[in-house]
């Protein structure tokens, strides 16, 4: 194999494990970025987490718990359920996470389109010479629909055609070690997900309920990157979330939400790329990570408008690979990591005239290391 991740290495074990093992790990890299080496056999992908895709703005400034809200075109991606909620057409875009949609529909069916980008995490921090970096980029592209059979019931669906594209950064290529065979793979694909919305307690007249339920399921995503001697397998894992959310007061709104991710797939599609002897002594377990929003919302004494400001937490699990076998050098790369709080912080500001409707976010997706802010506009006429 001519490609710098997957060339022979210089250590204690067979070139033929090392190579297999080394194209086979990016199965661990879901969608962001891996770092990668031709100058050590030791295991070049444990830094990466596999994490599955994530929104931005007003969604992202309530840690993510936005399963059992879903009250605008977002909630094409989050749960389509929630389209149903939108009153009126509307069009929103964003920063950060690129995010751009449209939303329109009749009383009982409501159909959104929408484009987003999987933002970049930074690569964290490793000792030793500098390494190159393989990044895939990912754009998503979909359609919704949410409808309402029954008062207290919605349901959606939503379909989406996923495109994974892989650049290398951090090095010029030279004979000994040339580009790398998985750079410039391009690769489509088509899935679906679907979410359900119930009123567990009935719709007031000013409002909605004040007690929801919500539930979506994301199913896993898999990409085949072509390489000279066979294909690697890139895993996105499934999703599912159940959510509750209370609005307590006219000013106050909290919710909170279980996202249950099942790494065991990306173990799976190790185990498939370089065969279950190889893959034997790496786990990843599936997990549930918790997330809390509040949201607290105000008219302007002026009357021109509403603000409301917002915060969450994620308790955010490593995502990572963890290696239990007897090698100390990948013992070293693939450790038993710690799970990490995530804070987040966001505010908007709300203003209606004559049936038309203006609402700007500004949202902290990581309160403690970001800022990583996201701005979003949201229009509905």
């Amino acid at each position: 194999m001519r490609s710098a991740p997957c060339k022979e290495g210089h250590g204690h074990e067979s070139s033929t494990t090392v190579t297999r093992v080394r194209c086979g790990l990016l199965a661990c890299i879901g969608l962001w970025p891996v770092a990668a080496t031709a100058q050590t056999d030791d295991p070049v992908f444990g830094n990466w987490r596999s994490t599955p895709l994530a929104v931005g703005s007003r969604a992202a400034g309530m840690g993510g718990a936005f399963v059992a809200i879903a009250d605008d075109a977002r909630a094409a991606v989050v749960n389509p359920a929630g389209l149903t909620q939108i009153p009126v057409k509307e069009i929103s875009a964003a920063s950060g996470r690129p995010w751009f949609s449209v939303a329109t529909g009749l009383r009982q069916v409501r159909f959104a389109a929408y484009y987003t980008k999987a933002e970049q995490e930074p690569p964290e921090p490793r000792p030793g010479a500098p390494r190159l970096t393989l990044v895939p980029s990912v754009w998503e592209a979909g359609a919704a629909a949410g409808f309402q059979p029954f008062r207290r019931l919605r349901l959606g669906a939503s379909v989406a055609y996923r495109h994974l594209t892989i650049e290398e950064e951090g090095r010029i290529p030279t004979e000994d070690a040339p580009v790398d065979a998985l750079v410039g793979g391009k690769r489509g694909r088509v899935g679906m997900s679907a979410g359900a919305l119930i009123d567990l307690i009935p719709a007031t007249v000013v409002g909605g309920s004040p007690l929801k339920l919500g539930l979506s399921f994301q199913p896993g995503v898999s990409w085949s990157i072509p390489r000279v001697t066979s294909d690697v397998e890139l895993r996105r894992p499934s999703v599912g979330s159940i959510g509750l959310a209370w609005r307590a007061s006219s000013f106050w709104s909290l919710t909170a939400q279980g996202d249950l991710i099942r790494y065991q797939e990306v173990v799976d599609t190790l185990r498939r790329n370089v065969g279950d002897t190889a893959a034997r002594d790496f786990r990843l377990d599936n997990v549930m990570e918790p997330r809390l929003g509040v949201e607290f919302a105000t008219p302007l004494r002026c009357g021109c408008g509403t603000v409301k400001v917002r915060a969450g937490v994620h308790y955010e699990s490593p995502g990572t690979l963890e290696f239990s076998g007897s090698d100390e050098a990948r013992r070293n790369a693939f450790p038993v990591r710690s799970w990490r709080t995530t804070m987040t912080l966001g505010g908007s500001f709300f203003a209606e005239h004559f049936g038309n409707a203006l609402r700007v976010d500004v949202d902290s997706l990581d309160v403690l290391d970001g800022p990583a802010l996201s701005v979003g506009v949201v229009w509905r006429f």
